[in-house]
């Protein structure tokens, strides 16, 4: 009789990428490397050449988001908050502000440049982020521990 006791199956709230398909991951990181790649046009030179008087928070917060992306392409499961809250910020821009001022034709003369920078993300990132994934890992598993 063996004293080493019979490793127990892993528990399912463990399972870890092996419940995304590749191909799945493969479009997150795709994602991402699209955002580091556009970010290289416009984030370095929106620090560089940023003014002494500019409040900045903006621009501070874009290119953090940007910086994060570079680790999402590694991880694109341990990233998946990013992804959220990109989903979020947007979707919640193109219902309150976006559509009503194209709707009601009031919006700003970059409002055609907006909804298609902020707009169409959201609608990609719909049908690409891992929804049972996020369920499973962000609202049905039980929270840590608070102490």
């Amino acid at each position: 009789m063996s004293s080493i006791p019979a490793s127990a199956p892993p528990d399912k709230s463990e399972r870890s990428d092996e419940e995304i398909p590749r191909w799945r991951l493969n479009v997150l990181r795709a994602i991402a490397l699209f955002f580091v790649i556009s970010g290289f046009i416009s984030y370095p030179a929106m620090l560089i050449h940023a003014s002494a008087t500019d409040r900045g928070m903006i621009k501070a917060f874009l290119t953090g988001l940007w910086l994060m992306s570079f680790l999402a392409v590694r991880f694109p499961l341990k990233m998946l908050p990013i992804f959220l809250f990109e989903f979020a910020w947007k979707t919640v821009w193109l219902l309150v502000f976006g559509l009503p001022q194209w709707i009601t034709g009031v919006g700003s003369p970059r409002l055609s440049q907006d909804l298609l920078e902020i707009g169409i993300p959201p609608i990609a990132l719909v049908f690409l982020i891992p929804w049972g994934y996020v369920w499973r890992h962000y609202i049905k598993q039980p929270s840590e521990r608070w102490r």
